[in-house]
């Protein structure tokens, strides 16, 4: 093997690890280190080029493009790797650049001879290989669970081959052995600049990939996991629901339809305990079976079933079966509009959703408390907020208690299972909208929900509930 054919072979393998880096930067635009891998690999297999085709000039300025061209390629592959590991680098490492360039600059200037800026390009280049070596060796959560392993040791082998080449050349360039031919030195010279580092580069690039497509394996992984252990813990909720609840319900409600019937016979005076008893039934009973033929008949996509519901009227009725069923607090429950609104949506879910911010409002704030609340428009879409003057929530819960199963450190003894505000975060996202809860200045809490409505739907008032 001559040294054209060797240095074409090196510099076609630093072009197809260049198109591949490239292809990962468009595969994945927004990691930081596949941008930097993919400079790398055009940097790098530029300068190659650059430098095999100045290699029988005098040198120049396109030599010395060509020298600055790798070894800032070799440069933006360390901060890709410290990139990928989660390291902050100043912008001093790019500095290493401009001070090779200068120096290189320095000894074309002073006519220096081929062995000492081979020199410097293979010490810097070295430079450059112990501090990706130094980054590979540190530990790191991910190579330390073996994620990583295979491909981190195979950049390693890789790095070690190529810091070799390089100081072999170094060697033979500063001790020249008299007795050897000049043939001889020629061959030498191929295996050490030419061949060795072709073994490296080959390990090396490919094993970058390798680290990249191991982190997006054990994300997808993670993601898939999270993703099967929510299905299954949904599917148990349900089965459990579904075995647990309904039978009881079921029961529950022919007794009261029983109990009615013999009040209503024989005159006795407990009706509307059995009415208050029977609507609280009948609530469970609705939300249940809403639930359950959801869940079991959802593919994955929001399953309302949209209508036209007059707004003023709806509210009216869930606030009078909220004042209703609570009853035993006596709450003082107010609702205020200025303009009629028509809103496309499921009865049901926004029932369900409502009603549990104006339970939340009533059961977690004094008895016979103020709970105020607005309907109007703003902006194209409706706006509902419910004012109490509770406790109050800490501002560092605000964010919190849409959470699944979350509960409020100021719930005290208040029954209660943390659902509620998820389920209404789910109904109301369900319907494009928006729930946000603030503390209001005097006390208490303010609930807003905001749903998106169409001008023609806002100003149609015709239909009614």
């Amino acid at each position: 093997m001559d040294h054209q054919t060797a240095s074409i072979a090196l510099s076609v393998t630093q072009l197809c690890i260049s198109a591949t880096m490239i292809g990962v930067y468009f595969a994945a635009p927004t990691e930081r280190y596949t941008r930097l891998w993919a400079m790398s690999g055009v940097l790098t297999a530029a300068g190659m080029t650059i430098i095999i085709l100045n290699a029988l000039r005098p040198p120049g300025l396109l030599l010395m493009a060509g020298n600055v061209a790798l070894f800032a390629g070799c440069i933006v592959v360390w901060v890709g790797l410290r990139a990928f590991f989660g390291k902050k680098i100043g912008r001093w490492a790019y500095f290493l650049v401009a001070l090779f360039a200068c120096a290189y600059f320095l000894l074309i200037e002073n006519k220096a001879e081929f062995s000492a800026r081979a020199c410097l390009s293979s010490a810097s280049l070295i430079l450059v290989f112990v501090l990706c070596l130094q980054t590979l060796l540190a530990r790191h959560p991910e190579t330390a669970s073996g994620k990583l392993g295979y491909a981190r040791e195979m950049a390693i082998v890789g790095l070690l081959m190529l810091m070799t080449a390089h100081g072999l050349r170094i060697a033979v360039l500063l001790y020249q052995p008299a007795g050897l031919s000049s043939a001889l030195m020629s061959q030498i010279n191929i295996v050490v600049v030419y061949l060795v580092p072709l073994a490296g580069t080959l390990l090396f690039f490919p094993a970058l990939l390798l680290l990249y497509f191991e982190r997006i394996k054990h994300q997808l992984l993670l993601s898939l996991e999270s993703k099967q252990e929510a299905l299954e813990n949904q599917t148990r909720f349900v089965e459990m629901f579904s075995h647990e609840y309904r039978t009881p319900l079921a029961v529950i409600r022919t007794n009261l339809d029983i109990l009615q019937n013999k009040e209503r016979n024989g005159a006795r005076h407990f009706g509307s305990n059995l009415e208050k008893m029977q609507r609280a039934v009948l609530r469970l009973v609705e939300v249940a079976e809403t639930a359950l033929h959801r869940d079991q008949n959802s593919d994955g996509k929001a399953d309302i079933v949209c209508e036209a519901i007059f707004m003023p009227d709806f509210l009216r009725s869930v606030i009078e079966e909220a004042a209703d069923f609570w009853r035993e607090r006596a709450p003082r429950l107010e609702f205020h509009y200025t303009k009629p609104i028509v809103f496309h949506g499921d009865r049901k879910l926004l029932k369900t959703a409502f009603l549990n911010v104006l339970d939340n409002a009533i059961k977690y704030g004094p008895k016979q408390g103020m709970v105020n609340v607005h309907l109007r428009k703003n902006d194209g879409a409706l706006l509902l907020t419910v004012d109490d003057n509770g406790t109050g929530i800490p501002e560092h819960e605000l964010a919190l208690v849409y959470g699944k199963y979350f509960r409020g450190s100021r719930t005290g003894f208040v029954a209660g299972s943390g659902i509620g505000l998820y389920l209404v975060q789910r109904i109301i996202a369900q319907h494009a909208g928006s729930i946000m809860l603030v503390n209001r200045p005097e006390g208490g809490t303010s609930a807003t929900i905001t749903l998106p409505l169409p001008i023609q739907e806002a100003q149609s008032g015709a239909i009614k509930n």
